[in-house]
């Protein structure tokens, strides 16, 4: 299963319907800052049944809407769709769901056209494991958020996006499962360091310790780490995580910390790793990252400031030799 098409109308800054195609492995979303890029997230995510407002960067339900312009006029409905299609066949099976909202506080949902009521949109969500990729999303101005937890915190956090409730099953999860795939992608971020996680005991609370071993044996705990490796860090452990879900595709917004050359191409690895089993949506500015690309998708603004998608095509080697700046 991976997501097809993306259209958009109304939604966020964008005012006329922009309709998004995307292919299985890595599809990168590029532009300059502030055209609207994680906007086409956001709306994914709303689209899939997200009703917190507050993860795609809203405090009103108002803000979800195309605010209007000078040459547009405020959206009266936003409207999301999304086509999910199981296989690259033409005739393969999918499945299109659309999410709905008027000004006046109506929502509507449909299933390959039909209206349905939101109990049903969510059930078909699920059988499709789709429920799960609300959760497989990391932001840039969030990606650090699980190391900086206490211990106990961030046990806590973890066992609720795995839905485990037993302390003897999340320790067994975090042993047997999450630890081996938290150093395995450490290792292809950290080619000479190392890293493990580790259950402790908090005044009596389960918690989670991790702790990094970089170039020349030195052994950090989470909280003594620069910030390039915090991220490095963080990003490991949340695909470690994420990989207990079944989500068929994850959302990345500009996850790349700051590194050298030498250390994003070991990045290249890993997404390259992950993408042979999940579809990789992913906002960046870094050619590292584009060259791996299977789709990339170049978003712009209107002389009023909406968004609109200014150009879309499949990289090939050619593209990448034009391609000048994001």
């Amino acid at each position: 299963m991976h997501l097809e098409d993306v259209n958009v109308q109304g939604f966020k800054s964008f005012s006329q319907k922009t309709e998004m195609s995307f292919q299985p492995g890595i599809s990168v979303i590029i532009g300059n800052n502030g055209v609207g890029k994680s906007n086409i997230l956001d709306a994914v995510v709303w689209a899939m049944g997200e009703d917190d407002i507050s993860k795609m960067r809203c405090h009103k339900p108002v803000e979800l809407f195309f605010v209007g312009s000078k040459d547009s006029p405020p959206a009266e409905r936003i409207r999301v769709e999304l086509n999910f299609k199981q296989g690259t066949e033409k005739n393969a099976l999918g499945v299109q769901v659309v999410r709905e909202l008027t000004r006046a506080g109506d929502v509507f949902y449909y299933i390959d056209g039909a209206s349905v009521a939101r109990s049903d949109y969510r059930k078909c969500l699920a059988e499709f494991n789709l429920d799960d990729a609300l959760k497989t999303i990391i932001k840039q101005e969030q990606i650090n958020d699980i190391l900086m937890l206490d211990p106990v915190q961030r046990r806590s956090r973890i066992a609720r996006l795995i839905d485990i409730e037993k302390e003897m099953d999340f320790e067994a999860r975090i042993t047997d499962e999450i630890a081996p795939k938290f150093e395995s992608y450490l290792q292809y971020l950290f080619p000479e360091g190392s890293g493990a996680l580790k259950i402790v005991s908090r005044n009596g609370l389960m918690g989670l310790d991790i702790e990094v071993n970089l170039r020349g044996d030195r052994k950090r705990k989470a909280h003594q780490l620069s910030g390039g490796e915090k991220s490095v860090t963080s990003l490991a452990l949340q695909l470690a995580v994420f990989d207990q879900l079944k989500s068929p595709l994850f959302l990345l917004d500009e996850v790349e910390p700051a590194l050298d050359y030498t250390n994003h191409k070991s990045m290249q690895a890993l997404l390259k790793n992950l993408a042979e089993n999940k579809q990789l949506i992913m906002i960046t500015h870094l050619r590292s990252t584009i060259q791996l690309a299977n789709t990339v998708h170049g978003i712009r603004t209107r002389m009023d400031g909406s968004s609109f998608m200014k150009f879309y095509f499949v990289m090939d080697e050619r593209l990448l030799r034009l391609y000048k700046c994001c």
